[in-house]
């Protein structure tokens, strides 16, 4: 864990503050359209809730 976490500090120095944001920012944009193409049946629907109900207790 310890050199996965070096290697991606490594990688993100490469670039500035302003560059990461960007990069974060711009991933995030794709992330959001890709989820408002996502068609959810019942069984996602019932996973994603007991996900959730996990995760509250």
């Amino acid at each position: 864990m310890k050199e996965k976490l070096n290697e991606f500090l490594k990688f993100r120095s490469q670039f500035t503050k302003r560059e990461w944001f960007e990069i974060n920012q711009t991933v995030e944009v794709y992330l959001n359209q890709k989820a408002d193409q996502l068609k959810l049946d019942d069984i996602d629907v019932e996973i994603v809730s007991k996900r959730l109900e996990r995760k509250i207790r």
